[in-house]
């Protein structure tokens, strides 16, 4: 997991900002489970591992949008989109270094 906040700039006229998931409830624990779910249902992960590095984060904000409209975590449960670009990168990224082992 992602242990500190960070910005990358892909091209796009705002950078992708990345902040640590906490998992300190088990609201936040819950909605990690979603994420994971909708990740898994709608990014086919060995083509996501042999993206460049812009591809990826197109492919992080796209899929961070579509968890947001689907169920308004930030409204509803005080995540922030960030913090959604990050559990998705770390999933992408535990996915990556399974392939390789």
């Amino acid at each position: 997991m992602i242990t500190e906040p960070f910005e990358i700039d892909y091209g796009a006229k705002v950078p992708l900002k990345f902040q640590p998931y906490v998992n300190d409830s088990y609201v936040r624990e819950d909605f990690l489970s979603v994420i994971y779910d909708h990740v898994r249902r709608n990014i086919v992960m060995s083509t996501a591992a042999k993206m460049d590095d812009a591809q990826l984060c197109r492919l992080i904000e796209k899929t961070a949008i579509s968890i947001c409209k689907a169920y308004s975590p930030t409204k509803n449960y005080g995540i922030k989109k960030a913090e959604i670009r990050a559990a998705i990168l770390a999933l992408i990224t535990q996915y990556k270094g399974e392939i390789t082992k």
